[in-house]
């Protein structure tokens, strides 16, 4: 992905599990466990992760308890985490977006899975890490339109299941709908969209075509693009595959309405967390460039900078 050296860190109270998981992300530069949530915090404070991979079920500290802890401490609460468990509920899962969590990933593993839930939120990572560099060299975006209300777009044929996404995700944000590919993606491009919802079947245009379409627009940089599905489809090959080659940022299950709102809200959630991260960093470092040329204005005056 990157000559960038990622650091992992995997907590899981069962050792075969850890060593599976392991070996499912060899390519993703250094690892580090942990069989239990006390031991996890100690290993974060020591050397801050990129990601966590964590288990829900561990005895004393449960994963629920510790993603609690770390997402209250100042220093700690930006590291995503991903729970990787095998309590498939709905409940359970809304629970951990509750809590903060990036993603949910039920095992069985599957290592196309593993790898393309770890490659989106290290994709994400990564983009924060080049647009501190663009700014370290002296490169300022405008700010991003973070006191814009929340528009989500939704992309979808059928009239009775689009009025249902209406009607589930009215409180996240003012929703703006399309039927067809085509008008999809007019409508990204001119509504400024905090994200956008892409039904996998369109009548004109397949899914994940239209989330690479999107994907390549310069104006939706840093929007997440969510592919809907029907049913057990949602754990197809092909889209976790999208996530992989990064033409989605998620794959939502219409057979789970509650954890398909849990999943958008979170998506709005990290659209601000990265705005409000990327505008510290951008402020940083012009304060950073304006005291350098005080400097150099004093050194132009024939005076000694303190």
């Amino acid at each position: 992905m990157s000559a960038y050296k990622f650091k992992l860190l995997i907590v899981d109270d069962d050792v075969a599990t850890v060593r599976i998981m392991s070996d499912m992300l060899s390519d993703y530069g250094e690892r580090r466990f942990a069989l239990s949530g006390e031991m996890a915090l100690l290993l974060a404070r020591q050397s801050t992760p990129d990601l966590i991979l964590l288990d829900a079920s561990m005895p004393g500290m449960t994963g629920f308890d510790f993603c609690e802890i770390l997402k209250a401490d100042s220093e700690l609460a930006k590291i995503p985490v991903i729970f990787v468990t095998s309590h498939d509920a709905p409940a359970l899962e809304i629970d951990a977006f509750r809590l903060g969590a990036s993603d949910y990933v039920t095992k069985p593993l599957n290592a196309t899975q593993l790898r393309a839930r770890v490659e989106t939120q290290l994709r994400k990572r990564l983009k924060i890490l080049d647009q501190s560099e663009s700014f370290r060299a002296g490169s300022f975006l405008p700010p991003t339109l973070g006191a814009l209300p929340d528009n989500i777009l939704i992309i979808e044929s059928d009239p009775v299941r689009l009025s249902r996404l209406q009607d589930l995700l009215h409180d996240l944000g003012r929703c703006v709908s399309a039927a067809t590919g085509a008008q999809g993606l007019e409508r990204a491009l001119h509504s400024l969209p905090t994200v956008i919802l892409v039904e996998a079947a369109l009548p004109d245009a397949n899914g994940m075509q239209l989330c690479a379409a999107l994907k390549k627009e310069p104006r939706l940089e840093g929007v997440p693009v969510l592919l809907m599905t029907e049913g057990a489809n949602s754990e197809a090959t092909d889209y976790e595959h999208a996530l992989l080659d990064g033409l989605a940022d998620s794959v939502l299950n219409h057979a789970y309405p509650t954890v398909l709102k849990a999943r958008v809200k979170n998506a709005i959630a990290s659209v601000h967390a990265d705005q409000k991260r990327m505008g510290a960093i951008r402020e940083y470092w012009l304060a950073v460039e304006k005291a350098a040329r005080r400097v150099e204005r004093k050194d132009g005056e024939g005076t000694v900078p303190e």
